[in-house]
């Protein structure tokens, strides 16, 4: 199975950098393949609501939204997404590993989060937590929990 990563914003600070290298190592190691795919993130204007604040998002995650295709399987990570523990979270992989999929793409916003054409062509949204994090953060999270659900092997649901 292949592991796709498609966020908004680059990393900028080597802590990161580096840990997530090393995450991506371990992935690669277990005979899986992972690609993250960076867009750079859009000045964001002041007041920005409604309709407004849609077509940035928009704008925002357009080249993001042209590289997802009909057989990936979209996980969009929002804070109004499913929360679940990794053996939950192995468990839907397998399933979704199962049915077919060319590959499971994580899809992380910026800033404002992701526009709604995102969040409703995800196959799923997962949050992890209800607080909300730094993206670069959430990368590396996101990367070790990868590592976390392929290394487990003991189902305890």
């Amino acid at each position: 199975m292949k592991y796709r990563i498609l966020c908004i914003g680059k990393l900028k600070d080597q802590f990161y950098k580096d840990a997530i290298s090393d995450l991506c190592n371990q992935i690669k190691k277990q005979k899986k393949e992972i690609e993250i795919i960076e867009f750079p993130d859009e000045k964001i204007p002041e007041h920005l609501k409604g309709k407004k604040r849609e077509l940035f998002l928009e704008k925002e995650c357009e080249r993001l939204i042209n590289k997802i295709s009909k057989r990936d399987y979209v996980v969009a990570l929002c804070i109004e997404g499913k929360e679940m523990t990794t053996n939950q979270h192995k468990k839907y992989i397998t399933k979704v590993t199962e049915a077919g999929y060319d590959s499971i793409v994580y899809v992380i916003g910026g800033s404002l989060g992701l526009p709604e054409r995102v969040k409703e062509r995800a196959n799923l949204k997962l949050s992890f937590s209800k607080m909300t994090f730094p993206h670069q953060m959430m990368r590396m999270v996101l990367c070790e929990e990868i590592v976390n659900m392929i290394n487990v092997t003991n189902y305890l649901w």
